[in-house]
């Protein structure tokens, strides 16, 4: 199955990793973190001896395999509830949910803070309305982006009526099961880089996409 040399441009090589990812989630690899429940060994040490393995094979595995089963669902795990375990943490871990660790955004690189995609709550619809107010808050190279993710854990300033209530995370569909963008949302493809090209990093826009309250990750 870990054939390199069937990763011979930037295309095949992307979905060779995404291959390569899906043979290790089949094998039980990508939850090893999670707990017994989802599917998993609740061993964190050994999720992490999994990447430092990997990484002396190719290191574009080792950051696909970190984003989708460290950063996505491990955002799910350690944010979320037992709502968002019950209804995404397996397919996470399977990846029959390929996700995406929404944070950095052009204007702020990893200041979480000053981030400024906003969630909006809207009492009457009970939803958040997602939306990148400006160009500096697009999501940045953001892994499994721009070809394989379906879902986001998206980072955004939290506002209720007047009141900012700082930074919180929700899960935000961007793909349906066929790979096509979902209305509202915009991606972009990063291109070439100098190293990493196995990995699909993209640019995410959104514009005002409205979204389940219950998908916000509530733990705290």
């Amino acid at each position: 199955d870990f054939r390199k040399e069937l990763a011979a441009d930037r295309d095949s090589y992307r979905q060779e990793v995404l291959k390569w990812c899906q043979v290790l989630a089949r094998a039980g690899y990508g939850s090893l973190s999670y707990p017994e429940t989802y599917g998993g060994r609740d061993n964190m040490r050994d999720y992490f001896a999994t990447m430092e393995i990997l990484s002396l094979f190719d290191l574009s595995l080792t950051i696909k395999y970190g984003v989708q089963f460290g950063l996505f669902g491990g955002s799910i795990l350690s944010l979320g509830t037992q709502k968002h375990h019950d209804r995404y943490l397996k397919d996470a871990g399977t990846l029959a949910l390929p996700g995406c660790f929404a944070m950095t955004e052009t204007g702020h690189g990893s200041n979480v803070r000053d981030i400024e995609t906003t969630a909006t709550y809207d009492q009457e619809s009970n939803e958040f309305i997602v939306h990148t107010p400006s160009p500096s808050a697009r999501k940045d190279y953001i892994g499994n982006a721009a070809l394989h993710g379906q879902m986001a854990t998206v980072f955004a300033q939290l506002i209720i009526g007047v009141d900012n209530h700082g930074i919180c995370a929700i899960l935000v569909p961007v793909r349906d099961k066929t790979g096509k963008v979902l209305p509202g949302i915009r991606i972009e493809d990063c291109g070439a880089k100098q190293g990493l090209n196995g990995v699909d990093n993209g640019r995410i826009w959104f514009e005002h996409v409205r979204i389940p309250a219950g998908n916000l990750l509530d733990r705290f």
